[in-house]
């Protein structure tokens, strides 16, 4: 059973699936191109020991081959994309199972608060491409807010830009659930809690990127996914429910009236988006408290032009819901 993102690494090791490298490689621009010329030769995935100037390592190619997908979800390595997609129906239509609430877990290992938080001197934040606008924390990561009405929680990916030591932006389109959230916020006239997560278990990843319906956690999907409960801890300082084996976790609170410039980044269709000729100002949160693990391991994705880990979740989620509407 995999509960974290070091469980999904080792298993990948074990599988003959996960390439170390050692050498010195650069955040900017280098990992990520690396990274995307052994996504094309659908190569293992690849954990960046070395970054220059920081202590934690890069994982990337983490999903983007079918293999790793399977080993993900728990189900057969053999197994194609739309068999995966059935057996994931089928898990899910037996009823889904809410996450476990611990007082304690790796998480809480570290804490940093206040004047100590600088996002980009801590963490090897990769640049991806030459025209984005900056470093972007969050390509594998999901940003957790709650309902303020009836409590769901969501879990939800969005491209996530590192705007200063203590802000990041947050892309969140027109009709995503995280911007529905925030809509109520907006009508209370208060700033929303988030909590923005980078490096766990890969299915919390995969569920956060793929179409959940309004009001069903993601949380809770994982559960029926797994056959047991996902462990998560009530922050105090937010209240929200994060996964107790995260790597790393931002924490802070969104002013729905505030906007900042953001972009542009080179996203999954293999095009620029928000670029510099628009004035494109997204929504951020600032940041209050970093939570990560002893030795954090940071998560990214390459994106850009298929194949990559967002494409493969893609052809996965649109493939469950046409078994599940037949």
């Amino acid at each position: 059973m995999i509960n974290d993102l070091r469980d999904f690494i080792n298993e990948c090791k074990k599988r003959d699936n996960l390439k170390e490298i050692n050498v010195a490689v650069n955040w900017d621009l280098e990992a990520s191109h690396i990274a995307k010329l052994n996504e094309e030769k659908k190569g293992p995935a690849l954990l960046f020991n070395n970054i220059a100037g920081y202590e934690t390592p890069i994982f990337m190619s983490a999903l983007s081959t079918s293999q790793r997908l399977a080993i993900a979800l728990g189900m057969k390595e053999e197994n194609s994309i739309c068999e995966m997609a059935k057996e994931w129906v089928a898990l899910t239509k037996k009823g889904l199972i809410p996450p476990k609430m611990v007082a304690t877990g790796p998480v809480l290992e570290n804490s940093v608060e206040n004047e100590k938080i600088d996002i980009l001197a801590k963490f090897p934040i990769p640049r991806f491409y030459p025209l984005d606008g900056g470093r972007y924390f969050g390509t594998t990561g999901f940003l957790i807010t709650q309902d303020p009405e009836t409590g769901w929680t969501n879990l939800g990916t969005y491209r996530m830009q590192v705007l200063d030591k203590n802000h990041v932006g947050a892309q969140i389109l027109k009709g995503k659930h995280a911007g529905l959230v925030l809509d109520k916020y907006r009508k209370m006239k208060k700033k929303m809690p988030v909590a923005a997560v980078v490096g766990c278990n890969p299915l919390l990843f995969l569920l956060s990127s793929t179409t959940v319906g309004a009001g069903v956690s993601e949380y809770d999907v994982a559960g029926a996914l797994r056959g047991e409960p996902v462990e998560v801890i009530k922050s105090d300082l937010t209240g929200l429910y994060i996964p107790a084996t995260a790597e790393i976790v931002l924490e802070g609170e969104m002013d729905p009236f505030e906007l900042r410039e953001e972009g542009p980044f080179g996203e999954y269709t293999g095009y620029y988006s928000g670029t510099a000729q628009q004035e494109f100002k997204k929504e951020f949160f600032e940041v209050k408290r970093i939570l990560h693990r002893n030795n954090p391991i940071f998560w990214a994705t390459s994106v850009g032009k298929p194949v990559t880990d967002t494409h493969m979740l893609g052809a996965l989620q649109v493939s469950a819901t046409l078994w599940s509407d037949l």
